[in-house]
């Protein structure tokens, strides 16, 4: 991804409060960006620098989404499960802000979110976004990227290009529920009277977790590095 590209992408994206530095952003869009995602063995390059990039909102908190067997997020501030359209039963953890210069602003901020997760039907004011969400995020690739990506999925066999696809549909839909709950969470915040983005966010970070089960009741292998 070119830098104008990235410089573009960040300006059309919606603030939100779960960010990452641009400058971080682009080693982590760059040749990730043009690897097509295979499915289970490959990381999901594109996936992971697009969702940090669309979760910039100049709030300056480091931020990173994770697709692992093991839970690493093992005390959420929030938790959403939900069903994925292929069937996989997901789950999806964040966590609260931490190591930011101001520990009683995110401890506040933190409580906030922890009571609007405990009080709040997410997934209920989710699901009817995801599809948009997950439009807009698709359109963010340049047709460069498109063609690349149609490239690399033309070598494959039959088979594997059929579970590429298939994988890299699943991938979209995990990234734009959570950009919607981003969203959301932005928004929950505003509503209890906090400033997103915010300077006291800067220097923080927080993270993001998926798992999912499969329709016969198997964990879902993301694949190492995923």
């Amino acid at each position: 991804m070119t830098p104008d590209l990235l410089d573009d992408l960040l300006d059309r994206s919606s603030p939100a409060t779960r960010a990452a530095d641009p400058a971080d952003l682009r080693a982590m869009i760059g040749p990730a960006s043009r690897e097509a995602r295979r499915p289970r063995r490959r990381r999901i390059g594109f996936a992971a620098g697009a969702l940090a990039a669309l979760l910039v909102g100049g709030a300056g908190v480091a931020a990173a989404t994770d697709g692992f067997g093991a839970w690493t997020i093992e005390e959420p501030v929030g938790a959403v499960a939900f069903t994925m359209s292929n069937g996989f039963r997901c789950e999806l953890r964040f966590s609260g802000y931490r190591n930011g210069p101001d520990p009683a602003f995110l401890s506040e901020v933190n409580r906030t979110l922890d009571e609007w997760y405990r009080t709040t039907d997410v997934v209920g004011e989710a699901q009817s976004l995801v599809p948009e969400r997950q439009e807009e995020y698709l359109a963010l690739r340049s047709p460069e990227e498109r063609t690349e990506l149609d490239r690399q999925l033309g070598e494959l066999s039959p088979e594997d290009r059929a579970e590429a696809i298939a994988h890299n549909a699943f991938a979209d839909e995990w990234i734009a529920w959570t950009l919607v709950v981003a969203d959301l969470e932005a928004q929950a915040l505003r509503d209890a009277g906090f400033s997103v983005p915010d300077p006291r966010f800067v220097g923080s970070d927080a993270s993001s977790q998926i798992q999912c089960f499969e329709g016969d009741g198997r964990l879902y292998d993301f694949g190492a590095g995923s």
